[in-house]
């Protein structure tokens, strides 16, 4: 099958996605993501570059530290949210047909823990609707600059989904009640496997995503040198060699069985 070029409005995601599934249907193999080709003007990515320059992350915190300055400001982005709810305001406004924000506290985060960075945007990007109402309230005219426009909020959405990834991996290995070594090498090599598929669909961030699959990658390649990991891996009976003959190549299969031989000997 070959390449379909389109732009990388959120809508033709879904029509990929949909694509797949019918193709799939029929036998056909497809790939919403290996068989897209994303192309923009240089209006949209001049339009993109602006937005980024204005760092859309500091912008979020920027709102955050403002709509939690005092006990007052607080209580009242929670009234709007309960007030958009009871009236309806924020239908059509939500994703997947949603009518109703949840009543939530914005959260602030820590810079030396970046896992508090995604939960801070994740928060923004749920009550965005009502943060707007809520910033352009003549009492809060000081602060209503603030304000992110669409463009903005389409950047921060690419950051976030680009962070959720490494977020989501350090849930798993933090939820264990087990020992997680033998887990670390495959939640970063499925990391890996997710960068570099977000690489080629936000392609706007490839250069910061590619930074980030540089480091990742060399941190995988000390891994599989290191002797502890394999072990770890091979009597985890959910893993075992079995799981590196799948994703690692002969080399690397062949030192850790060496490694296991001799520590049974």
């Amino acid at each position: 099958f070959g390449q379909i070029t389109m732009d990388n409005a959120s809508n033709n995601d879904t029509f990929m996605l949909e694509l797949e599934t019918e193709l799939d249907k029929r036998g056909i193999p497809f790939d919403h993501a290996g068989n897209r080709l994303c192309f923009s003007n240089s209006t949209d990515l001049h339009t993109y570059a602006n937005s980024l320059s204005n760092e859309p992350v500091g912008q979020c915190r920027d709102i955050v530290n403002s709509c939690r300055q005092s006990g007052q400001r607080r209580q009242r982005l929670q009234a709007v949210i309960e007030q958009g709810n009871n009236n309806g305001y924020w239908k059509g406004k939500l994703p997947d047909g949603k009518e109703k924000l949840p009543v939530l506290r914005l959260l602030r985060d820590c810079s030396t823990r970046w896992s508090s960075t995604f939960k801070m945007i994740d928060r923004v990007l749920t009550l965005h609707p009502a943060i707007q109402s809520f910033l352009q309230e003549i009492q809060n005219a000081d602060i209503a600059h603030l304000s992110m426009d669409s463009k903005d909020i389409d950047v921060l959405r690419d950051i976030h989904q680009i962070i959720e990834v490494p977020h989501a991996a350090q849930e798993l290995l933090a939820s264990e009640r087990t020992p997680t070594l033998s887990m670390a090498l495959p939640a970063y090599e499925l990391l890996l496997t997710k960068w570099t598929e977000l690489k080629g669909t936000i392609w706007e961030l490839a250069h910061y995503i590619g930074i980030g699959l540089d480091k990742l990658t060399n941190y995988i390649c000390q891994g599989r040198k290191t002797r502890i990991y394999a072990l770890a891996m091979i009597i985890n009976p959910s893993l075992k060699l079995e799981w590196m003959k799948a994703h690692w190549d002969e080399n690397d299969v062949r030192r850790a069985r060496e490694w296991a031989l001799e520590a049974v000997c």
